[in-house]
């Protein structure tokens, strides 16, 4: 499946709820994320979201980490939100958007 925008043109976050195929890094920061078929490498510094914060549909906790990534260097560069739902033990894709620039 080709790497496309989601919403082009609209770069407001998608709120979904999904599970999510995550790697991390040795110090423990996303670094790709498999999404519909493709793995979206982290570009930059991975976000953490401050603690306390809740997704309220999946009652994810923190960890939870907003990135942007790429499939590829000509692929869009889209924002993802991720979060740890405790209560069914995985990492949870939160929302996805395009980054404004």
């Amino acid at each position: 499946m080709a790497a496309q925008a989601v919403g082009a043109g609209d770069d407001a976050l998608r709120a979904l709820d999904e599970p999510a195929t995550v790697r991390f890094t040795p110090a423990a920061k996303p670094l790709a994320l498999r999404w519909h078929g493709s793995i979206w490498q982290v570009v930059g510094d991975p976000v953490p979201e401050p603690a306390g914060v809740a997704h309220a549909r999946t009652g994810a906790t923190p960890p939870a980490w907003l990135f942007t990534a790429q499939t590829g260097p000509a692929s869009p560069v889209l924002e993802f939100r991720i979060g740890f739902d405790a209560r069914r033990d995985e990492w949870r894709l939160l929302s996805v958007g395009g980054t404004g620039s």
